[in-house]
């Protein structure tokens, strides 16, 4: 998998918050003793409808030491609920500078590479009061065939500054009706550490075509 590099802009820098800045910076620049900074539990819904599948709603729950530096920043209600206004910003400032990154987020669909990670649906809240969680959706909208057609996906940071609980099937869930028949699985990555220690998630595997 190809090395992800961020794009320079010092107005973009100069707007981002000091603690944000540090991690959306670093991670460009980690010495051979890397290890993790910023450590996230991710869960996943696979949806499809009658005819398509139409994407995957990831579910990123957040370290207590980074969900307080960003709680910092940006204020939720009693609910734990954000502004329209704190959400927008919070994505602009806290969020979409990891385009640069593909999301952490790496697709094949039947073989071909998902060149450009699309975003929609960003919503972060607060659990158990004091967990920062991002949930937003990639939309996919492969059409469903009478042969079987595979995605898989796998969800790392190639720097190590960020690392990702080990997927276990327990954290996918898949919303289907029953137009389509589909399988998934937990397969071993094949991409290799860049880094002393670094373990690389598994990769999730869909498989899915009509119900015949």
């Amino acid at each position: 998998m190809p090395r992800l590099h961020r794009r320079d802009g010092s107005d973009t820098v100069m707007r981002i918050r000091p603690g944000v800045f540090f991690l959306f910076t670093a991670i460009v620049a980690v010495p051979l003793s890397a290890h993790p900074h910023v450590f996230i539990n991710n869960k996943m819904t696979v949806q499809f409808d009658e005819n398509t599948l139409k994407g995957i709603v990831f579910h990123w729950t957040f370290d207590d030491m980074f969900s307080n530096m960003i709680l910092t920043d940006y204020k939720s209600d009693k609910s734990g609920q954000f502004s329209p206004e704190v959400s927008k910003e919070m994505k602009a400032g806290a969020f979409d500078n990891l385009e640069n990154y593909h999301y952490f987020i790496a697709l094949t669909v039947n073989g071909r590479k998902v060149a450009k990670v699309k975003i929609e649906q960003f919503s972060p809240s607060v659990e158990d009061k004091n967990k920062l969680v991002y949930t937003f959706s990639v939309p996919l909208n492969v059409p469903i065939k009478a042969v079987e057609q595979t995605v898989r996906l796998i969800v790392y940071d190639d720097t190590y500054f960020v690392a990702f609980d080990l997927l276990h099937m327990e954290d996918v869930k898949l919303d289907a009706g029953q137009g389509v028949e589909y399988q998934t699985a937990i397969e071993k990555s094949k991409v290799k550490p860049l880094w002393p220690g670094q373990y690389m998630p598994d990769n999730l595997v869909i498989r899915f075509k009509e119900n015949q």
